[in-house]
């Protein structure tokens, strides 16, 4: 090799290094943001976290484990599951602290066990939720956890429902929302009539302790939809909602709950969107979410460009009754992750930000989608893949954001292998 093309090897093999630095410091800031504030070690501290979390205004953190706790009588053997409270440091303590707020008893009291999913307040700090298996009927609950009145006292939980199973629907695994009312809504996946599940409401009783329910729909399966995993979103007098599965390709759908005009009368559903399975994805596993125009956004689990998952909107129609469906992502597969069964969050800007189950690791990650200034398709920055190791992994759970920060949990690793508590600035 001549003189001169030696040093233009030279030079191309330096540029070469610079820039694949460059992608390395790139890559190491993207991914360099996630502190675990807590890994569950088991027992009576709680294991495997399956739902988000949600803070309270003194910046605790409060969730679910479906299991661990202090009972022996759930078919697991390591306890029916808790509610749990995290503190942030204060004072002279550095580190953020577990208060296990109520252990799940399971079959012996009825209380239920098993939570899946996240919690809601009340006006009041009153938390309420639901568990997947446990209460009367063992087909799971929908509780209240009272706090004490005097600091460092006992939480008191109240079991409002216990589902019965057929047409009462069974095993709910997502969370709740209220109206303005003080009622509760949510879905169950299985049960029901047709065993593709339900959505609910329940009313706070007048006089007494009893809560009322009233089965607002119970699905078909078929192409009204079935199997809602998903927690409702409450629009005006009416709700909206996602099915796992049925629509007009059975591959899910989106979902309009209309309030009656007539009290005593039945809801009316109607089917927003149908997915095909195709470009437009396949299978939303996760809640909706609104923004102020009442458009709707979530995320499929399969489908898109690539058949990994999308990120969707489902825009409001100006006039008559048709929805449009924008895929704002498709997950690839690879490193931007893939299977999204989370819902999203919003940011003050109008960013989006989720969790995948899986990622390079197979462990999943954690992205931001930021509207294009140009174009239909929202950017996506990864800001955290985990390892399944140390810093969790199957981040299937939705995030929450506080100031600046995103927390959320993982249902499997940390230190125990049991989930952690994760945040990501």
């Amino acid at each position: 090799m001549s003189p001169k093309k030696c040093v233009l090897a030279g030079r191309l093999q330096l540029l070469i290094s610079i820039f694949a630095l460059l992608f390395a410091a790139r890559a190491l800031a993207a991914t360099s943001g996630e502190t675990v504030l807590y890994s569950f070690p088991g027992s009576s501290s709680g294991s495997n976290p399956y739902g988000g979390l949600i803070a309270d205004a003194a910046g605790n953190l409060y969730g679910t484990t479906g299991g661990g706790g202090n009972s022996t009588q759930c078919s697991l053997g390591s306890g029916c599951g808790t509610v749990f409270m995290l503190a942030p440091p204060s004072g002279t303590n550095t580190t953020w602290t577990e208060t296990v707020l109520y252990n799940f008893r399971g079959a012996t009291s009825k209380d239920g066990s098993g939570p899946q999913a996240s919690l809601i307040f009340d006006a009041k700090g009153v938390l309420y939720g639901t568990t997947s298996t446990g209460g009367a009927s063992s087909d799971g609950t929908v509780f209240k956890l009272t706090p004490p009145a005097t600091k460092g006292g006992a939480w008191a939980e109240t079991v409002l429902h216990s589902f019965k199973g057929g047409t009462d629907g069974s095993n709910p695994a997502s969370s709740l929302i209220f109206d303005t009312k003080g009622a509760l809504y949510g879905t169950t996946p299985v049960g029901g009539a047709n065993n593709f599940g339900i959505a609910f409401k329940l009313m706070p009783p007048t006089t007494g302790t009893t809560w009322a329910e009233t089965i607002l729909y119970t699905f078909k399966g078929l192409t009204d939809g079935g199997k809602p995993y998903g927690a409702l979103v409450l629009k005006g007098n009416n709700v909206y909602g996602t099915t796992l599965d049925g629509g007009l390709s059975s591959e899910g759908a989106v979902f309009e709950l209309t309030a009656p005009t007539k009290v005593g009368s039945p809801w009316t559903e109607s089917v927003l969107y149908s997915f095909t399975g195709a470009a437009d994805g396949g299978k939303p596993y996760a809640n909706l979410i609104l923004d102020k125009a009442g458009n709707l956004y979530s995320t499929t689990g399969l489908g898109g460009a690539g058949g990994f998952g999308t990120v969707f909107k489902l825009t409001a129609p100006k006039t008559g009754t048709i929805w449009t469906e924008s895929v704002l992502f498709s997950f690839g597969g690879g490193p931007d992750g893939s299977y999204a069964r989370s819902g999203l969050a919003f940011d003050t800007k109008g960013n989006l930000y989720g969790t995948t189950g899986v990622g390079t690791g197979n462990a999943g990650v954690v992205f931001e989608l930021t509207p294009p200034k140009t174009g239909t398709v929202w950017p996506e920055v990864v800001l955290w893949t985990f390892s399944g190791g140390l810093d969790g992994g199957d981040a299937t759970a939705g995030l929450v954001m506080v100031g600046a920060n995103l927390y959320g949990t993982t249902s499997l690793g940390g230190q125990y292998g049991k989930g952690t508590i994760f945040e990501v600035p």
